[in-house]
């Protein structure tokens, strides 16, 4: 899920900030308009489109059980619901000029509870209802209005071009993706045999025995597991943010082979290894100004470790 990549928590005005982003981006053919609370309210939503589609975003405001936060969801939809059916918010409405209202968009995070929906459709129920008994009253909501709930997976394209441009202030985060153990049947022998002989190589031919030096082949073998599923999830899910990755992973990885490969004198293969490292860590923080520091650090060391499994890391041994 996108909000798995998300760095840091978000409260209600980044929410609300990010939420206002992905429409007038999703929502341009339509011509979103956003709508300012100040100067006579937002009209209980945060902002429309032309085609009838309006929207109020929620954040929880903290991290709540499953049902707790269906409570909270339950509760928040039924205020902002009355609010669009009330005499005021109809009046500020038209004022706005706000065409009549075919999607009411609530756009949350994420919800966990099918209930959410039930509630939805109840609600739904009872603003045709309402149409229906009072339909001068209500002409600006349209005969088939529906409920809508939208949450952060909806929106993945957008936030991500959004995070890639630099529009908000979030940040991608990889390391917090990094938690669970690999799965170490991804990395077959050769692989393994490939990392285990360039690190050897590097550290200059070290007993297999060596702590360190099984230290570091566990890490650059769990890193390249790591990284084969975290760029699956990217190929398949965010293609742009793993367009950004791989053109520049390609285009570095050839130096790195021409490199290694050129280098007759094995008694500087650890310090061409650090140079290789260091100016890869900086490339990656020129390029990447939407990643977490966490997140440039993790995403060099499994690119290396795929380097060191695949041949394209050469280093001879002494």
């Amino acid at each position: 899920m996108i909000l798995d990549f998300l760095d840091g928590s978000l409260d209600g005005d980044s929410w609300e900030e990010l939420c206002n982003s992905c429409y007038r981006m999703k929502y341009q053919d339509e011509h979103y308009t956003e709508i300012p609370a100040i100067h006579g309210g937002d009209a209980g939503i945060e902002g429309f489109t032309r085609a009838g589609r309006v929207y109020q975003c929620y954040c929880p405001e903290r991290e709540y059980t499953d049902d707790e936060l269906y409570n909270h969801l339950r509760d928040k939809m039924t205020a902002d619901v009355n609010k669009l059916t009330s005499t005021k918010y109809a009046v500020r409405l038209k004022e706005l000029g706000v065409p009549p209202i075919k999607e009411w968009h609530f756009v949350i995070p994420q919800y966990k509870d099918s209930r959410i929906l039930q509630h939805a459709e109840t609600k739904r129920r009872e603003v045709i209802n309402l149409k229906n008994l009072q339909p001068a009253d209500y002409s600006y909501i349209d005969d088939d209005f529906v409920i809508v709930i939208k949450q952060a997976e909806d929106f993945k394209v957008e936030i991500s071009r959004i995070i890639r441009n630099t529009i908000t202030d979030t940040k991608l985060n990889f390391a917090i993706y990094h938690t669970a153990a690999p799965d170490w049947s991804k990395c077959d022998s050769d692989k393994a045999n490939n990392i285990k002989r360039k690190v050897k190589a590097v550290m200059g031919n070290v007993d297999e025995t060596d702590e360190d030096y099984n230290s570091v082949v566990n890490t650059y073998i769990e890193s390249y597991i790591k990284g084969l599923e975290i760029f699956r999830i990217l190929r398949v899910s965010y293609t742009e943010v793993y367009e950004d990755i791989y053109m520049l992973e390609q285009a570095y990885k050839k130096q790195v082979s021409l490199k290694t490969k050129m280098n007759t004198n094995s008694s500087i293969n650890a310090i061409l290894f650090n140079e290789i490292l260091d100016d890869f860590q900086n490339k990656l923080e020129n390029q990447f100004k939407y990643l977490t520091t966490a997140s440039v650090m993790e995403l060099k060391i499994d690119l290396i470790s795929g380097w060191l499994a695949d041949c394209s890391m050469q280093f001879k041994s002494r």
